[in-house]
């Protein structure tokens, strides 16, 4: 039996709450906790088949909806904001919340972190924050960044000070994804980037929850963060002995068609990371979990987990004695 249980806990701001989220398969005994973290304007809801997956296979899945997203938005104008000042500081707070109570509830399972896209840039500052907590990372959908973040930040402060910084940025949307339609052909929709396949897509667009246009002070955090895990000194804050694994498809341009995902391993290796897989899939594009081969992706980020589960390392342990 799947038990999937519902709550909320307070955010770290103040006056709001988070909506959240775990799934485990009753009467088992647990391999591990799994804390997913979403991508940009979409909600945990959308993990949920992923999060079956592994349940049923042992582990207990935690996840919940950011701030400005899904359901911990109480009021219209809340969506695509986190904060006055430095509101990924927020998220990533909430973040820690949540795996501390799964930690309360699970205190002896190993645990793993998965963030896609935007959640991947929480979990890479997650990681670097809190590393020495964590058993796994995986960043699904990552990007390494660009020369370009530092003006567009400037920027940004310039119309969140004239506009309001809870104010829709949609020309920003424009100008930070315009770009992700160049290799496709012909273009059905502009979230055709997201996956090649057609009814996710539609999905994607059709969902109240998805979609929701980001305020000034949420792009400001949004670059801000991704400023933060970009180069050599995020990757230096990591623990050395972190297993990390990097996955995205090859046609996704968040993640420069796989060159920046490259980018973000070799950070982590020449920081001394010892333990860093990348997987690349090819033909897929940015949300792999709602790709044409999702199985083999499911498959993949299961087999991974269980090679370093501890049970399975003390195995490796004694073949090599």
């Amino acid at each position: 039996m799947m038990i999937q249980t519902e709550f909320t806990f307070p955010s770290a701001l103040q006056g709001q709450e988070i909506f959240a989220v775990s799934w485990r398969k009753g009467g088992g005994q647990y391999r591990g906790v799994v804390q997913i973290v979403h991508g940009m304007q979409e909600h945990i809801g959308r993990y949920a088949a992923f999060a079956v997956y592994l349940a049923e296979r042992g582990f207990v899945v935690y996840g919940s909806d950011h701030l400005g997203h899904g359901k911990s938005v109480r009021k219209e104008t809340d969506f695509g904001y986190f904060g006055s000042t430095d509101g990924w500081k927020n998220l990533l707070a909430d973040l820690h919340t949540l795996m501390c109570r799964a930690k309360a509830e699970y205190p002896d399972l190993p645990y793993i972190l998965i963030g896609h896209s935007m959640g991947s840039f929480l979990a890479r500052e997650f990681a670097a924050v809190y590393g020495d907590t964590l058993d796994m990372a995986v960043f699904l959908g990552t990007s390494a960044g660009s020369c370009l973040l530092k003006p567009c930040i400037r920027s940004i402060e310039k119309k969140a000070e004239k506009r309001g910084r809870k104010t829709p940025a949609t020309e920003w949307s424009r100008l930070a994804f315009g770009a992700y339609h160049r290799r496709i052909h012909p273009k059905r929709t502009n979230y055709d980037w997201l996956s090649t396949v057609e009814t996710e897509v539609d999905a994607f667009i059709l969902h109240p929850l998805c979609g929701r246009a980001f305020t000034y002070g949420g792009y400001r955090d949004l670059f801000t963060l991704l400023k933060r895990v970009s180069g050599m000194e995020w990757a230096y804050r990591l623990p050395k002995n972190l297993p990390i694994l990097l996955a995205s498809g090859k046609g996704d341009p968040v993640g420069a068609y796989g060159k920046g995902v490259r980018r973000v391993a070799k950070w982590l290796l020449r920081a001394d990371c010892r333990k860093v897989s990348v997987k690349l899939y090819a033909h897929l594009r940015h949300e792999l979990l709602h790709e044409s081969r999702k199985e083999e992706i499911y498959a993949d980020l299961y087999q991974w987990m269980c090679r370093y589960l501890p049970q399975n390392q003390e195995k490796k342990k004694g073949l090599g004695r």
